[in-house]
Parts: structure tokens; C-alpha cells; sequence
């Protein structure tokens, strides 16, 4: 496929590009969500179509990589990018291996002075096996928060993020950080995630809905969390993928609106041909559907397939975004 190149700049010194071949010597980031590139960063899902096969992220300053405790990590000026991957039996209880490997991934930020989280990735296998509170996303969730809150983190600290399972025995979880604090934004038509009832599980998901940095040219840069057919904290339309991806295009319409009104930026009330998105579809035959709903809402976005399961098993899809204005 030939890539359409994409630029973002972001004060800090980095810009996010989505093409297919970069110079690594200032490259922060770079997700291969094709799986082809074993250099990059991956989700370890099986990628259905879509316009978007690759974001690279570049540092206008001179980027430094290393490894420390077994956390790979790329600097770029004000911004760090962190990565944990390491072998997950889809048959254990991930909480311990989980808020083992957020404490590390915690500690080697703060030691950088990057420790304002901005972004996080996270890919688990079977995350909807188990029952009750014995499920594996709900221990994920017990494991992450137990490390965020040992290491002084509370909600107004919490970033955008995703949780996806995946079919691969391999635990990835992938951070950006920072050294200046983005800008949580929540959607008015859902319970902030870290707030949700005990029915969800012992300990409430760790995210905030969407979080905003500051881009060049006086813009934001909004990083919206992964987000499902979800309206208060209930699921809607079960069963009804097609009826759940227009749910979530209500949801992502008005986090936009939210997002304007409070940062003050009328250009992030929609999406534009600047605007990515990956989209999680538990069922491989559903793409098709999905992806024609979404060009027809949004026809200038660039959107990936991607296949994987949902953090509630009564869920069909998820769609993360990020956009400018």
C-alpha cells in the first residue's frame, strides 16, 4: 500500500507521522499494526484493513534509547516512551506479573523526570476468561492500580488508555510519559472508568476517557482511550455490532464537544483527514460492516482493523482515536 504521509508537531519536539519508512535516528515511536515490522512496537493482533498499517512518532531533538530492569525506552527532549513484553500464560492470574511490571515501568519514568503519564497501551491474552472477579481483565485492572497507587498516583494523574486481549501468550504494555502533565478530559454520556460500581470488578479500570497535550502552532493534541458501547457504565446493544459501533460514534461525537468546550479549541469537534483511529472488532467477519459504518461518518479518517477481544465479553468492538485542533 502506498502510505499518505501525516504529520502532527507537538511542542514538546515530536511530531507523529503515519508512513512506512522513517530515519531511526529520531524516530520516539513507531507502531506496525500489520505485525510485518518486528522492530516496532506491535499489538500482537491480527490486522483486518484499513487505510492505517503504521504510526511513527519523531523527536525534532536527538533521540536516546536503552533498557533499564528489563523496560525498553526511547527520549525524546520532554517525552518518553516505555515498553514491557514479556511471556503471559493465558491460563494465570496476571495481577502479580501486571503491577510487577507497571512498578517498573513507573520507577524508570520517574527517574527520567518523565513521570506524567500520558498514554497507555496495554495487550493481554484471554482477557475475558475466568469468572467473576476471577476474570483476567478484572485482575489486570487489580494489578495496574495496586502499582499506580504505590507509586503515589491517583485518579487526576491517570491518562488515556486501552486494554485489548489478545490471542498471543504475551503480556505488551507500552507508555508514554512525560514531563509536564496532559489534560484528562471525560465524556459527559459515561461514568469516568475509574469510578465505575463494584459489579465491575474489585478495583475500577485505570484510565481517564481522553487526554490532551499541547501541539505546535498554538494546537492540542487529543489521545482518546479506547471506547465501547458503553452509556452511563452499562453496555448497550448486545449482540448488535452494528448498533454498538454507532453507539460509540455518539460517544466519540461528544467526547469531541467535551473536549473543544474545555480546552477551548472549536477544530477538535470533529474528526479530519489528520485523525486515526484503531478499531478492536471481536469477530473477524464484523469488519466489513464496521468499517463501512465508520467511512460513512467519518469518510477522511484513517482507520486500522484490528482483531481482538474486548474488555466485557458482551462487547463487539472498541475504537481508539487521536486527533488535532
Amino acid at each position: 500500500m502506498q502510505h499518505r504521509a501525516m504529520s502532527e508537531q507537538i511542542p514538546t519536539g515530536v511530531r507523529m507521522v503515519q508512513a512506512g519508512n522513517t530515519a531511526d535516528g529520531n524516530r520516539l515511536l513507531r507502531f506496525d499494526l500489520t505485525g510485518r515490522d518486528t522492530d516496532a512496537a506491535g499489538c500482537g493482533l491480527p490486522w483486518l484493513g484499513g487505510e492505517l498499517e503504521f504510526e511513527t512518532w519523531l523527536g525534532e531533538e536527538s533521540v536516546t534509547c536503552g533498557e533499564t530492569d528489563g523496560v525498553v525506552w526511547r527520549r525524546a527532549g520532554n517525552l518518553l516512551f516505555l515498553a514491557v513484553e514479556q511471556h503471559d500464560d493465558p491460563a494465570s492470574d496476571p495481577a502479580e506479573a501486571v503491577q510487577a511490571a507497571y512498578a517498573r515501568l513507573l520507577e524508570v519514568a520517574r527517574a527520567s523526570g518523565c513521570a506524567c503519564l500520558l498514554r497507555a497501551w496495554n495487550y493481554l491474552p484471554a482477557i475475558n476468561a475466568g469468572d467473576g472477579d476471577a476474570e483476567r481483565y478484572r485482575r489486570f485492572c487489580l494489578g495496574r492500580a495496586a502499582a499506580l497507587e504505590a507509586a503515589g498516583y491517583g485518579e487526576r494523574e491517570l491518562c488515556a488508555g486501552t486494554a485489548i486481549g489478545s490471542e498471543e501468550p504475551r503480556l505488551r504494555i507500552y507508555l508514554l510519559s512525560g514531563s509536564s502533565p496532559g489534560i484528562n478530559i471525560e465524556n459527559p454520556r459515561q461514568v469516568s472508568a475509574y469510578r465505575y460500581p463494584r459489579r465491575y470488578g474489585p478495583r475500577s479500570p485505570s484510565f481517564a476517557r481522553a487526554t490532551a497535550i499541547a501541539g505546535a502552532n498554538d494546537s492540542r493534541l487529543l489521545m482518546i482511550s479506547g471506547t465501547a458501547s458503553v452509556v452511563g457504565h452499562r453496555t448497550v446493544h448486545v449482540g448488535d455490532v452494528e448498533a454498538q459501533a454507532m453507539e460509540i460514534v455518539r460517544n466519540l461525537d461528544s467526547l469531541l464537544v467535551e473536549a473543544a468546550t474545555t480546552l477551548g479549541r472549536p477544530g477538535l469537534r470533529e474528526f479530519d483527514e489528520e485523525s486515526l483511529m484503531r478499531v478492536y472488532v471481536r469477530r473477524e467477519a464484523d469488519w466489513p460492516a464496521i468499517e463501512a459504518r465508520l467511512q460513512s461518518c467519518w469518510p477522511q479518517v484513517r482507520l486500522a482493523g484490528l482483531r481482538g477481544d474486548i474488555c466485557r465479553s458482551d462487547l463487539l468492538v472498541e475504537i481508539e482515536a487521536v486527533t488535532r485542533g
